[in-house]
């Protein structure tokens, strides 16, 4: 068996190498205009493009997120010139994969952009290409919303199939049900041969997608050509769980679930799981009208989903101060814990917002709570730690601190804070936990001190320094017998730093 050390060692080598050509390509981009939005929101001319390609500018590159030129150019409806120059480029192939692993035909097909589809098509782009998510040019136009009909003509002349569905088994009509204005849209789709009445693999039908985004219109179309308003998926879910859910940028108003409720629908449903609408609208939805219509229409405030999760815990992690509140006064026990024994003030400890720490606290969550490893609510707070949220991570100190937080205790895996503050690599957080009386030598499980998880971690040597400062001992041993002096030698980013003050 290797040391930890050459094991932990090789690990921070890799994420340092994947670290390197992430800088290197967000740099890259920072310096190529043709990477950037701006650019391409200026509609370029050919002769705009190849004046910056004259001066350097990499056309067949791609930015951090795998975009390219030719993607962004076809996503910012640049001229049709503009784009066929950038295809006839070489590394610019019809075939080239880009984010997500699409190709330009997805692109051009999601924009709605016919000639450009018809250049690709003629210049033999596939249509059977699946991305990484289980979509084809034809899905992913249809998920977009695009229905005209000469984009699908020409997708289909040229070996696509209407029949194609995502990974979800959703077929166009499916997908593009919330996006319909009328039922005449849907005619083009169902002379093809789709069915108005096509469920997905989940049983989801029409109305349950024209949901999605509240689509009033289209689901009382749907209902009118006996698309089963009533219907209950395969997962014994209505249509409330479908709007509940709305869609990827799409919280539903009260108005919609009142016209859901309208059409016979049973707004106090529970899945076959147990999940109830109240559940799903607690972690997406902001709107207090509609927590508030959910649970005066028999929702139990505190039913728990396959994970153990209630409705305030779920809102407690990113909903906002007004929605917690009011779930914080229905709750019989505010510090229910889901299955991993994390509450709502765990929750909010890490990913929320100090006001909703605050709430939670004034309704009586205990601040000692534990998680079912043994971790404190210290372990939820340093681990989320980001520069950008100093202020907030420091008033939840604050107000956990005035609660009877005992910062000293370990966490279940024997780590204190002195280890989680090594991992945020702050100087703030650390100088913070050095005020405690922790003892600064402790190991956890995996025998380490924070001393040596630094010399592991560490991209410069101020902690280090920090930690001896304070009466680290870089005598001790890891369980391997590996002092801090050797892990921060294995440490690729102090490879050109002397080390031997850990002697």
């Amino acid at each position: 068996m290797q040391p930890i050390s050459i094991v932990i060692g090789e690990m921070i080598k890799r994420l340092l190498l994947c670290i390197a050509l992430i800088t290197t390509v967000v740099t890259s981009a920072q310096k190529n205009p043709l990477l950037s939005h701006s650019f391409w929101e200026g509609k370029p001319s050919v002769a705009d493009v190849q004046k910056q390609v004259e001066r350097g500018a990499d056309a067949t590159a791609f930015d951090a997120r795998m975009f390219d030129a030719t993607t962004l150019a076809i996503l910012n409806e640049a001229p049709y010139e503009t784009i066929v120059y950038l295809l006839s480029l070489k590394g610019n192939g019809v075939e080239k994969r880009t984010h997500d692993k699409r190709t330009y035909l997805f692109w051009a097909a999601h924009s709605d952009n016919v000639p450009i589809v018809r250049y690709l098509l003629d210049k033999g782009a596939k249509t059977d290409v699946r991305d990484s998510r289980g979509q084809t040019p034809l899905i992913f136009a249809a998920a977009r919303g695009n229905v005209n009909p000469e984009l699908y003509d020409l997708l289909l002349k040229h070996g696509a199939s209407i029949k194609e569905t995502n990974n979800q088994g959703a077929n166009a009509l499916l997908l593009l049900a919330p996006h319909f204005k009328n039922i005449e849209e849907t005619r083009y789709f169902t002379k093809k041969g789709l069915s108005l009445k096509s469920v997905d693999k989940d049983g989801n039908n029409a109305i349950f997608y024209a949901a999605t985004l509240g689509n009033k219109a289209m689901m009382e179309a749907f209902a009118k050509k006996k698309v089963k308003a009533k219907a209950l998926n395969d997962k014994g879910e209505n249509l409330f769980f479908a709007a509940a859910r709305g869609g990827r940028s799409k919280r539903n108003g009260l108005d919609i679930f009142q016209y859901i409720e309208a059409l016979g629908v049973d707004p106090s449903q529970k899945s076959k799981e147990g999940v109830t609408p109240l559940l799903i609208v607690a972690e997406r939805s902001r709107d207090v009208e509609v927590i508030r219509f959910f649970i005066e229409k028999g929702n139990d405030v505190n039913q728990r989903d396959s994970a153990g999760d209630t409705p305030l815990i779920k809102a407690a992690e990113r909903n906002v101060l007004p929605v917690v509140t009011l779930l914080a006064e229905k709750v019989s026990d505010i510090n229910a814990q889901n299955k991993a024994g994390q509450s709502a003030l765990t929750q909010a400890v890490a990913t929320n917002r100090a006001d909703v720490v605050r709430l939670l606290l004034q309704k009586g969550a205990d601040a000692k709570i534990k998680d079912l490893k043994g971790n404190t609510l210290a372990y939820y707070l340093l681990r989320n730690f980001n520069t950008h949220n100093s202020k907030d991570f420091n008033e939840k100190w604050r107000l956990l601190s005035e609660a009877g937080m005992d910062w000293t205790q370990p966490q279940g895996d024997g780590s204190t804070l002195y280890h989680l503050a090594i991992e945020t690599g702050d100087a703030d957080v650390f100088a913070k936990v050095a005020e405690l009386p922790i003892d600064i030598n402790a190991k956890n499980a995996e025998g380490l001190t924070a001393l040596h998880k630094a010399a592991m971690r560490a991209k410069d040597l101020y902690l280090i320094k920090e930690l001896l400062n304070k009466g680290a001992n870089p005598a001790i041993t890891t369980d391997l017998g590996e002092t801090a002096y050797d892990l921060a030698r294995e440490n690729e980013a102090l490879k050109d730093v002397d080390v031997n003050f850990l002697k």
